[in-house]
């Protein structure tokens, strides 16, 4: 199938979000410079992508959103990475934080969701190093965060938070503690600016801060502990599973390009004393069938997943803990992949590629920075296969 048939297929099986990721492609890398020497992706780009209806594809129908499957979802991320990095970065979060809207309260999601498009922009970070202690009326929180991804953009933020109960801290009845991930209106956020990186340049992932900021009853969501209220396939699917996938999704993107990129540049390429591109050259051609085959088998095997679990969560059964290793197994595997196959292309492009002028060196600093989240890490690989060897009382197997 050739590439052009490929993408007028996905085009069609596709939510209309794809069409309009992929028509604004061109207008978004046209200024992926621009996004890297900001260290965040510019206002006007956020606003544009927003009115398009692009950020509205996880928001619950009830407040207007399209509501799409989750492997929707994820084909929105990874054509909007293609386009820049740091634009499918920001949709990553902005998406997978709107699927919590599922989880709060009625009243709280249709005040904090229901703008319809443009939609609320809401992001943050699940790890619980925000304190919280128990106030009338609500909960106060202070506390400090990491990789505030988008956030520049946000009329919500959202921060992991440990609630004090007596001498301890709030736990299920299992021991594990309860992480309240709670939603803080902007103006209560600090934004700190201390985001400098290799790759990812643009996501403006910076540290932000609270101070005694009260949250109202409710407006919180609790990890693995609130109930459903927007039950759909979409809000079904496991939530680390579906966060791990969709950051497995911006390196698709990247890969994706960085192939595309590559064979341009090879098409265009004499090396010095030659008189042929290198696109003639056998070892180049072996370097780009190799990377391509990796991105193709990386990118099936994490959709086949994810459109097997939203089938079965469409059934209503109940996905298993295979089906939730598959899943983390599916991201990780997609991101190492990737990161092997921008490798390949790069170091095929010799001196070129390191240029700052090539953007095989911006794919290449990107999806290392990528490789870095813990959610695709190597980590959710070993204890998939920890689970698999051992039982299922492995520590940490919540995550899956």
């Amino acid at each position: 199938m050739s590439q052009v048939t490929a993408l007028a297929t996905e085009v069609s099986d596709g939510p209309p979000e794809l069409a309009t990721a992929i028509r604004l492609t061109d207008e978004i890398s046209a200024r992926s410079e621009e996004i890297d020497q900001a260290r965040r992706v510019p206002a006007d780009i956020i606003a544009k992508l927003n009115s398009e209806g692009l950020f509205n594809v996880s928001v619950p129908a009830a407040f207007g959103g399209a509501e799409r499957s989750a492997l929707d979802v994820l084909k929105v991320i990874e054509q909007l990475a293609y386009a820049d990095s740091a634009v499918g970065w920001s949709a990553m979060i902005y998406l997978t934080t709107a699927t919590t809207a599922a989880s709060l309260t009625p009243d709280w999601a249709a005040k904090i969701y229901g703008k319809g498009i443009p939609s609320s922009l809401t992001a943050g970070a699940t790890g619980p190093t925000g304190r919280g202690k128990k106030v009338d009326g609500g909960i106060e929180v202070t506390g400090r965060w990491a990789w505030g991804s988008g956030t520049h953009h946000c009329d919500w933020i959202c921060g992991g938070t440990l609630v004090e109960d007596g001498d301890d801290i709030m736990r299920f009845p299992s021991g594990d503690p309860m992480v309240h991930v709670m939603f803080f209106e902007r103006d209560q956020v600090h934004l700190h600016d201390n985001w400098d990186p290799s790759g990812l340049r643009g996501t403006g992932s910076v540290d932000f801060e609270v101070n005694k900021a009260f949250v109202p009853q409710d407006r919180w969501t609790i990890l693995g502990g609130s109930k459903r209220h927007f039950d759909s396939p979409l809000y079904r699917v496991p939530f680390f599973g579906l966060f791990a996938s969709a950051v497995a999704s911006v390196p698709l993107g990247i890969a994706r390009r960085a192939v595309d990129d590559f064979a341009e540049l090879a098409r265009k390429k004499v090396p010095m004393w030659k008189k042929q591109t290198i696109n003639e050259s056998s070892l180049v051609q072996l370097d780009l069938g190799r990377a391509e085959a990796l991105v193709e088998g990386a990118r099936r095997y994490l959709f086949d997943v994810m459109s097997e679990m939203s089938d079965k969560v469409a059934r209503n059964e109940r996905p298993t803990l295979d089906d939730r290793r598959q899943m983390r197994l599916a991201a990780s595997h997609a991101t190492i992949a990737c990161t092997q196959a921008v490798d390949i292309v790069y170091n095929a492009g010799g001196g070129t590629s390191a240029l700052g002028t090539c953007s095989l060196q911006r794919h290449f600093r990107d999806i290392h920075t990528a490789t870095q989240h813990r959610m695709v890490s190597n980590q959710p690989v070993q204890l998939a296969g920890a689970v698999r060897l051992t039982n299922e009382n492995v520590p940490g197997v919540a995550m899956l």
